[in-house]
């Protein structure tokens, strides 16, 4: 599960990370992504699952999204 401090910095910057996101984890649709903006844990879980990848692997790839991105 996300940190406090990282959900709610993925909440206020999602505009700027969904297009990197997308990228990143490609066959998430935009609807996928959309809900990451009010339920990042519904978000990582939906990544993980249509990626393949386990879920602490995509939370470490979102922590390092959000951190490396600047408002």
């Amino acid at each position: 599960m996300l940190d406090p401090q990282t959900r709610q910095q993925l909440q206020t910057k999602f505009q700027q990370i969904k297009p990197q996101l997308k990228g990143q984890f490609s066959g998430l649709s935009d609807q996928d992504l959309d809900v990451g903006r009010t339920d990042p844990d519904t978000l990582i879980e939906t990544i993980s699952r249509k990626t393949g990848q386990g879920r602490e692997q995509v939370e470490q790839s979102v922590r390092q999204l959000v951190s490396s991105t600047n408002f």
